[in-house]
């Protein structure tokens, strides 16, 4: 297995009421989107549903 294919990449769009990730792997193809709101509590519970991606 090629090293990139071990990697999601995370893109996030940053917006005044909420946020926006979008999940890729190493072919570019989509693997989900998480909408979250703009505050600082929602940021740890972003990091547990993109760990949730990995495993």
């Amino acid at each position: 297995m090629h090293e990139k294919q071990k990697h999601l990449y995370v893109g996030v769009d940053l917006h005044k009421q909420h946020h926006v990730a979008v999940i890729i792997n190493c072919w570019q193809e989509k693997q989900d989107e998480i909408k979250f709101e703009n505050k600082p509590s929602a940021f740890s519970t972003f990091l547990l549903d993109i760990d949730k991606l990995i495993r």
